[in-house]
């Protein structure tokens, strides 16, 4: 059972949470992974380190063995929380609360890569571009990087052919190198995808044409999947399956959803509070949106066009039965949005629930019958934490008018009906009651993320012992 809260009247206002400087992050970081036996090897984006992050996450190679013992030392860093983990076959993602990369930031993205790939078929080894890697230093930070074959590779066909796009941020440092290495390019490339497409590519990328570099991407994957399938067939097969289940399940499972619901009457400033939220809760999950509730199907519209057809005696017949119709759709629309409509590990703010429908039902243009929208009610997707901005908390102040009294007693009892609530006083400064929101929801995600990672790495939080470590190197 999951913790219920509630926030007492004389709450102190918090004060903006201190964050490491990405500086102080990627120092802790390095020793960190430096200490589980790993050699911390950024893949690009490092020119600007240690205080400045080109990119706006920050990506490490590591071998699909190591992600335990990577994850235990991030998960060490003095002074951050881990509030989202997205996991991919060829990356794990992970989204880190309490660093500051870009003003105003409070988020950061960490990628482990384990594979260099595409859907699921290497076209690099991780093995050899880790043994080719290079020390670096900036500052007092030691690291690894690719060499500079490797990484120009890395920054082609990342984007190249996974997307079908030539990141032009890389590409004159691309060129360059491919220029200067050409067969040390058409070497490295040479087993995964034959001598012809490797050939026609790199000089491609030598001349610049990026209408040439554009029609070798259908050959390469062509060679890329004929050639893995050809030399080792069960192994391929097995990495393509595991591919496309695991997108399968980013993609279209409503576990890579996190959702927040901020209830309030009106008047409450729920939706300053949802505007400011938005730009703190950044690089706390891949994808932060606002979610309104409301259909995006046709049915809706449609009712709301025969309503307003209809006469008066008809209209309000039609208007209850459109109304319980608008009901069904909305139900289904936000069902489906739990299954498609996004890419990634989703952080979803809602300033308004099915609940509503109940509590305020002309808002919604809500006509029928209170058991129905009861009824309905009880099968929408529930959201991972409700937030109740109660302006019944004021200390000082006059007296609610009469139906925003009755309103926010039934958001109350409503919400402490849920297994995860949290009620807020709605009568403290914008900027307060801001970061209050902002700490419930960072709380919530950490506690989730802790859950997840302790299904995944047979409990990470406890600590890991020599031999363990030593396991999960082998």
């Amino acid at each position: 059972m999951q913790k219920r809260v509630e926030q007492a009247v004389s709450t102190p206002s918090l004060r903006q949470p201190a964050v490491l400087l990405f500086s102080e992050f990627l120092a802790a970081l390095t020793q960190a992974l430096e200490g589980e036996g790993l050699r911390p090897c950024v893949l690009r984006n490092y020119e600007g380190f240690p205080g400045v992050n080109v990119g706006g996450d920050i990506d490490f190679l590591i071998s699909r063995s190591d992600l335990p013992c990577a994850m235990h030392a991030l998960r060490s860093v003095k002074g951050v929380r881990i509030v989202g983990y997205c996991w991919h076959p060829h990356v794990a993602s992970v989204f880190v609360e309490g660093i500051c990369a870009t003003p105003g930031g409070r988020s950061f993205q960490v990628d482990f890569f384990l594979s260099l790939s595409w859907k699921g078929l290497p076209y690099l080894s991780v093995d050899a571009v880790l043994q080719a890697s290079q020390p670096r230093q900036a500052g007092n930070i030691h690291f690894f990087v690719p060499s500079p074959v490797h990484e120009a590779i890395i920054s082609l066909l990342t984007s190249l052919i996974i997307g079908g796009r030539i990141k032009e941020k890389y590409f004159p440092q691309v060129q360059r190198r491919f220029a200067d290495n050409r067969c040390e390019v058409i070497a490295a490339l040479l087993p995964q995808f034959g001598v012809k497409a490797v050939t026609r590519l790199v000089d491609s990328v030598i001349g610049g044409d990026r209408q040439k570099i554009h029609a070798c991407v259908r050959s390469l994957r062509t060679c890329l999947a004929l050639r893995s399938l050809l030399c080792k067939p069960i192994r391929s097969a097995c990495s393509i399956v595991r591919h496309y289940a695991g997108e399968g399940e980013v993609r279209y499972s409503p576990r890579t959803i996190e959702t927040v619901c901020i209830l309030g009457p009106s008047g409450c400033g729920k939706t300053t509070i949802i505007e400011n939220l938005i730009p703190l809760l950044q690089s706390s999950a891949k994808i932060v949106e606002k979610h309104h509730f409301k259909s995006r199907l046709t049915l809706a519209r449609k009712s709301r066009r025969m309503n307003s057809r209809s006469d008066g005696c008809a209209q309000a017949q039609s208007g209850s039965l459109s109304s319980m119709a608008k009901a069904l759709v909305w139900l289904l629309d936000e069902w489906l949005s739990q299954f498609i409509g996004k890419k990634n590990f989703t952080l979803r703010i809602c300033g308004c629930s099915c609940q509503d429908l109940l509590i305020d039902p002309a808002k919604y243009g809500y006509n029928g019958p209170q058991w129905f929208a009861r009824l309905a009610s009880r099968f929408f997707p529930s959201p991972d934490l409700w937030i109740l901005l109660d302006p019944a908390m004021r200390t000082e102040g006059g007296e609610l008018p009469a139906q925003t009294a009755r309103q926010i007693e039934a958001y109350r009892s409503f919400v402490k009906a849920r297994k995860q609530h949290i009620i807020l006083n709605a009568g403290k400064p914008a900027a307060d009651l801001t970061e209050d929101v902002y700490a419930a929801i960072i709380d919530m995600l950490a506690q989730s993320t802790d859950r997840q990672l302790k299904r995944r790495f047979c409990a990470l939080d406890a600590a890991v012992g020599d031999e363990e470590r030593a396991g999960c190197r082998e």
